[in-house]
């Protein structure tokens, strides 16, 4: 069921009062998180993070799953420690959102030289990168000159939610569906770049092997960029021990031939392995908590 049609459906309790209170909630600590240093706002971010993974069961269940599917050498002690980090790493992510600017004119920023070629050929394309680390400020800023990232997204079922977390950021916002789809494919026709997080789970994707288990797939920055002729290029930003970001922008993707028979999944294979070993490399700043692999894993 798609995020348009979850949002019409929500009854009179939820569209009235609790999405409202929910919303006004955010949006209180929005306002005391901005009014911070953001140092200090990361650093209270960090404290609720770590309270509310104590009390986040279910998510905790899909996260230790994940974890030894993952990281089987490891020990229950030690994902759990990968576990624990993780919620500290998202109650951050959360808290920095009102300081995306500051923190990307603090970041360390390699690789952008890429994008600044590819955007002077006059040609569109993707950027390619996973729930992993910061994102965030690179998406909500410009990443040089009036250059911006047009984001694809999924709406949250609290729609005003949706307005306060995504209608903010800048350039086209492209909402996942058939809509988006369309909008998608009119942003690259006009030079433009779309930024993909390539690592969620989609029912009527493709099987691609992450961690060493098949996973469904998303092909669709795949399918276009061959249809196209436009180049992939994979982007992460990571949380460094001083708390400044390092982005890191890569050259684009070596694409298979439009017509090779297995195109699609041979671009999605190489994007899985790069995203799997940025995780290998930081596993404690990836969402560990959504279900990535077939279901039965998860009874």
């Amino acid at each position: 069921m798609s995020k348009e049609i979850r949002q019409s459906r929500r009854n009179l309790l939820q569209r009235f009062v609790t999405d409202p209170l929910v919303a006004m909630l955010a949006l209180l600590f929005w306002g005391l998180f901005k009014l911070m240093p953001v140092q200090r706002a990361s650093a209270i971010g960090e404290a609720l993070g770590a309270f509310v993974g104590c009390f986040a069961f279910r998510r905790n269940h899909v996260g230790r799953i994940n974890l030894k599917i993952a990281f089987p050498e490891k020990t229950d002690a030690e994902r759990n420690r990968i576990l624990h980090q993780m919620w500290r790493h998202w109650g951050r992510f959360y808290a920095e959102m009102p300081h995306g600017k500051t923190l990307y004119q603090q970041a360390d920023v390699f690789g952008l030289d890429h994008l600044k070629k590819a955007a002077a050929s006059g040609k569109g394309g993707f950027v390619c990168s996973a729930h992993l680390g910061n994102w965030e400020p690179a998406v909500s800023e410009p990443l040089f000159d009036d250059f911006y990232l047009n984001p694809v997204y999924r709406r949250a079922n609290n729609p005003w939610l949706d307005k306060l977390m995504f209608q903010r950021r800048k350039g086209v916002l492209i909402p996942k569906g058939v809509s988006g789809a369309r909008k998608l494919v009119e942003v690259i026709h006009h030079k433009g770049y779309v930024v993909m997080l390539c690592d969620q789970k989609l029912r009527e994707g493709i099987a691609v092997p992450f961690f060493g288990k098949p996973a469904m797939t998303a092909p669709a920055v795949a399918s276009v960029a061959l249809r196209l002729n436009v180049p992939i290029f994979m982007a992460r930003s990571i949380r460094q021990p001083n708390g400044r970001l390092r982005i890191e922008v890569s050259d684009a993707l070596k694409l298979p031939p439009k017509g090779m028979e297995d195109a699609e999944y041979q671009v999605m294979y190489q994007i899985n392995k790069i995203i799997e070993s940025w995780i290998r490399e930081n596993p404690e700043q990836w969402l560990w908590i959504h279900r990535r692999f077939d279901k039965s894993e998860y009874q």
